[in-house]
């Protein structure tokens, strides 16, 4: 079911009902592939579905000038377009990295539930504001840490986030981003990014071969980083007030 992941997420942050589960499952989701950077939507779209991430990585970017500047990633179980229940025209662009799996839900239907269910309109709200407190999050990485704490956070905040959805095994994960990406992401050169990489790996702190990370030295990586998750709130003390 491509609920499936957004739903053991919740079950694991916050608790989730039976009753809204199976209001969740219960939902009609198209589901597609899109091959590797593909375009999903673009800026100045009007949005009439809702999409979820069965499998891979998304991108929100914007281009300024002769640059790509990658906004956010979502992984296996996010909603990358929440916002368009009520800003229906986009105002970046969405792109696939690597191939991608998506399901697509009616905006029409998608709010029917919500208004019916009003906990889980509470839940979709949460899953917002948690969007933004990762954005914010990643405000701070480009403009005040170095390119060493840039990249090694971006890598520990995937995999806090794959670790969430089941994604994360013996201290590995894969993922298809290039360098440039990374570059693209964290507002430094693919020529640095290139470098940072080496240095993160000389440190025995991480490696990444053939699309796959491993976590050498998590704790490690975690203090370059200076990497705290309370920001992405996955735990159980996030659990909303009712």
């Amino acid at each position: 079911m491509p609920t499936t992941l957004f739903a053991r997420r919740l079950r694991e942050a916050i608790g989730l009902s039976p009753e809204d589960h199976g209001a969740l499952k219960s939902l009609r989701v198209t589901e597609r592939t899109i091959g590797n950077r593909e375009l999903l939507c673009r800026e100045g779209d009007v949005a009439r579905h809702c999409t979820v991430v069965i499998s891979g990585f998304l991108a929100k970017y914007k281009i300024i000038g002769d640059r790509e500047q990658i906004l956010a990633l979502h992984v296996s179980g996010d909603f990358p377009d929440l916002q368009t229940l009520q800003l229906r025209t986009l105002d970046h662009n969405i792109i696939s990295i690597g191939r991608s799996r998506i399901g697509q839900i009616s905006i029409s239907e998608l709010q029917g539930l919500l208004d019916a269910r009003p906990s889980l309109a509470h839940v979709f709200w949460r899953e917002t504001l948690i969007e933004a407190a990762i954005f914010r999050e990643w405000v701070c990485n480009v403009a005040a840490r170095d390119a060493s704490g840039n990249i090694a956070h971006l890598i520990c905040e995937l995999a806090a986030r794959l670790e969430a959805v089941g994604m994360v095994q013996d201290d590995s994960f894969q993922i298809p981003l290039t360098q440039q990406d990374i570059a693209n992401a964290s507002g430094i050169s693919a020529v640095h990014v290139n470098r940072t990489l080496r240095d993160l790996r000389n440190r025995n702190l991480m490696s990444w071969e053939n699309r796959t990370i491993r976590l050498l030295d998590f704790d490690g990586l975690k203090k370059v980083a200076d990497f705290h998750p309370d920001y992405l709130h996955l735990g159980l003390r996030d659990r909303p007030h009712r």
